[in-house]
């Protein structure tokens, strides 16, 4: 089951409108070295919305948790998972470092004065009344939460088996960024 905010699809598309807006308007009214800045600061720019906006998920597996953020692509075992926090964005804490997930953000502070008790039940959030922003199930961190708290409950029940822990770069979504903005700049500088 993959999990990524539905919004980020609609900040994506804005930003590459304007991207197109942008490089179309130099095609058509600015000179060949206008529409080779625009191209190369469109290309940049593409390459930032990407990594921020459509790469960020959460994977969940029988086997573990596969959190990809912009530059990092972490898979985590269910058997490696000390707990599960939701304070900024929903995180997984292995080995007493946490690992947060750039796909399950937390919500203002403000959120939880919104959610009826109702919405909590049975979701084994505790029985105070109250709760986290980042554990509101319509939040994004919360929905993630839950999920990754379900899946470590039937993990520790013994009806799942862990899968091995691995970090992968992103070597590829990097290097198009800075490349991208070096060659931007060194038009800049250029005089371009």
């Amino acid at each position: 089951m993959v999990y990524r905010p539905k919004t980020v699809y609609v900040s994506a598309v804005v930003i590459y409108f304007i991207i197109i807006g942008e490089v179309a308007a130099s095609i058509f009214y600015g000179s060949a070295k206008a529409i080779l800045v625009a191209a190369t600061w469109g290309l940049f720019l593409g390459t930032c919305a990407y990594l921020l906006f459509l790469r960020p998920k959460v994977t969940f597996g029988d086997e573990g948790i596969v959190i990809t953020n912009p530059l990092q692509t972490i898979q985590v075992g269910w058997h490696r998972i000390e707990s599960i926090e939701v304070k900024y964005t929903m995180s997984v804490v292995v080995g007493g470092k946490s690992i947060h997930a750039w796909g399950a953000p937390a919500p203002s502070r403000y959120h939880s004065r919104s959610v009826h008790p109702s919405e909590i039940r049975g979701m084994g959030i505790g029985g105070t009344g109250q709760i986290r922003p980042g554990d509101s199930p319509r939040s994004d961190s919360g929905a993630a939460a839950y999920f990754a708290r379900t899946y470590l409950e039937n993990f520790q029940n013994g009806k799942l088996i862990g899968c091995e822990s691995d970090i992968a770069i992103n070597y590829i979504g990097g290097g198009v960024a800075i490349a991208s903005l070096v060659l931007a700049l060194a038009f800049y500088v250029l005089g371009f």
